[in-house]
């Protein structure tokens, strides 16, 4: 399934002060309860009569508008999808990094992970801030949309954040769901990244796996959720510490 972005999508902002959980949180919500208003929603979620949850509550829409998962109506708000899936927000993001223009700050935030860590296949960057702002020169990020974006990849598990940084370690929860997603398997492993995980975690830049992606599959290995191996006289070259899996199988 696909989206294209409409005029008031392209509106909206992914550099929301949000936190992670609450974004399927108000989705879901909104599925259930198709027409909701901001205000209906401010109770549902508020922890107590006193509490003012506003910023959050708008900041969560913004960013559900800005994926195109949701619509608004008059006062009202409707999803786009059936339910929330971490593997589909993660999909929006990369089909986003295809559409935006390379000047936005939605381009910023939907190409950071690829450009800042899988192309130089770099696992951890201390000062996240710093990196963004010197290879995006283009845009000015501050430090809390940042945080704000290193606090949403956690969430749905595209890695973890550490002091000032962000370390790009993959959930294993992550590339469970997404192997048993996308079913099965047997070929290349250069292949299965690029036609499988690549559209929806990027993984692969010039012929080279991401190493938090190899970290993620031997973990699955491992577990014997997948099978990685080496096999002689293919025309695909190898991964891993020792260059030993060329294969992979589901």
């Amino acid at each position: 399934m696909m989206f294209y972005l409409n005029k008031e999508g392209k509106n909206k902002m992914l550099f929301q002060m949000c936190y992670g959980p609450e974004i399927p949180s108000v989705y879901e919500v909104i599925c259930m309860q198709p027409g909701i208003t901001l205000e209906e929603l401010k109770v549902t979620f508020s922890y107590s009569e006193k509490s003012d949850i506003t910023s959050l509550i708008e900041n969560t829409l913004s960013f559900l508008e800005a994926l195109q998962l949701l619509e608004k109506k008059e006062n009202g708000y409707f999803s786009l999808t059936s339910e929330w899936d971490d593997l589909f927000f993660l999909k929006r993001l990369a089909d986003i990094r295809k559409m935006e223009l390379n000047n936005s700050l939605n381009y910023v935030f939907s190409s950071l992970y690829f450009e800042l860590y899988v192309k130089p296949n770099k696992m951890y960057i201390d000062d996240l801030h710093y990196y963004v702002n010197k290879t995006f020169s283009d845009t000015v990020v501050g430090k809390e949309k940042i945080n704000a974006w290193k606090r949403i990849m956690e969430c749905f598990g595209l890695g973890y954040r550490m002091y000032s940084g962000f370390y790009a370690l993959p959930h294993p929860n992550l590339f469970r769901k997404l192997v048993s997603n996308q079913g099965s398997w047997d070929g290349p492993l250069i292949q299965y990244c690029q036609e499988v995980i690549h559209p929806i975690v990027p993984c692969v830049w010039a012929g080279q796996i991401f190493t938090g992606t190899l970290m993620a599959l031997n973990l699955l290995h491992k577990e014997k959720k997948v099978r990685l191996e080496r096999k002689q006289d293919l025309p695909y070259p190898s991964y891993g510490p020792e260059q030993q899996w060329n294969w992979i199988t589901i």
